[in-house]
């Protein structure tokens, strides 16, 4: 979809930074990071649909005592350059000592390197295409875009026998604004959400999946891995104190522009009704009043054997 000049994808990612670190599931990330230790350094990691590089931040203080080589890869090339610049200048400002040179952001650490590519290019196909060559792959809000069991089967082939994969913030069906501005209508819209995410075509041709966590759990081992660690990593945004923490609102502007913009291309609500409930959304984010809630899962793998 085209967006409105005042809405803009770099800045709905970097707005949901504070929502996805509340949401992420510690138990899952904890069995994360302790299954990193079992990993020969360097450890080759590979991200899929890497946006502005918040994972990569995330990833850099989970492995303070790690070598890691990182491949951070997303399909807009927008983002991968706001990454690339983002990313440097905010560990600049956190102490670390960036260097950009030959095209490798390297972070200097006191023992243990930590090195970022950054690539603009179908992520799915580089895993294809460079099989067995990644310790670590990660997914984060990126299951749902695409056929699950077959990027689980590119993810597999993309990992050394052993290798670990951790897929946080994996939408699984549940989208809930409140309070409610019409309860019928809401649960048509939120219907015709799902709908839209499971028909219109997204990463490489395929249709998206609004019940990919779920469906995680039974591909995974469908697909020759096993299961790890899972559970609930619900995005909450709710207002405190009549105000939203960070960016937030925007955050939340942009939820229900997209939410508005699927279902005016969908058709099958009257355009009138919809533009109104959005506005009304809208006006519930200005006056400080709307609760999000999204359900999702972290889910953490191995796959034993060779892919």
């Amino acid at each position: 979809m085209t967006e409105p000049d005042h809405y803009s994808f770099r800045r709905y990612l970097d707005a949901k930074r504070t929502v996805d670190r509340r949401a992420r599931n510690r138990r899952v990330a904890d069995a994360f990071r302790r299954g990193l230790e079992g990993v020969d350094e360097p450890v080759d990691l590979c991200e899929v649909g890497a946006g502005t590089g918040a994972m990569v931040e995330t990833i850099l203080e989970w492995t303070a005592d790690t070598e890691v080589r990182y491949t951070a890869i997303d399909a807009d090339p927008t983002l991968v350059e706001a990454a690339t610049e983002g990313v440097a200048d905010r560990v600049a400002d956190r102490g670390h000592d960036p260097d950009r040179s030959d095209g490798v952001l390297r972070i200097g650490r006191d023992e243990t390197p930590f090195e970022v590519e950054f690539r603009a290019e179908d992520a799915l196909a580089h895993l294809a295409a460079h099989k067995e060559t990644y310790d670590v792959v990660v997914a984060q809000a990126f299951l749902d875009l695409t056929d699950v069991r077959a990027a689980l089967e590119t993810v597999a082939d993309g990992l050394r026998p052993g290798g670990v994969a951790y897929f946080p913030i994996t939408f699984d069906g549940v989208t809930s604004l409140l309070p409610p501005v019409d309860a019928e209508l809401e649960s048509h819209i939120e219907r015709r959400f799902h709908r839209r995410m499971d028909t219109t075509e997204k990463v490489g041709g395929e249709t998206g999946d609004s019940t990919a966590g779920r469906h995680l759990l039974t591909a995974v081992p469908a697909t020759g891995g096993r299961v790890i660690a899972a559970g609930g990593s619900d995005w909450v945004v709710r207002p405190t104190d009549g105000g939203y923490e960070g960016d937030e609102a925007y955050f939340l502007h942009h939820i229900v522009d997209t939410i508005e913009s699927a279902l005016a291309a969908d058709g099958t609500i009257d355009a009138g009704q919809l533009r109104a409930w959005a506005a009304a959304r809208h006006e519930q984010i200005e006056a400080g009043e709307l609760v999000y809630l999204a359900h999702q899962l972290d889910v953490l793998t191995r796959w034993p054997g060779s892919a």
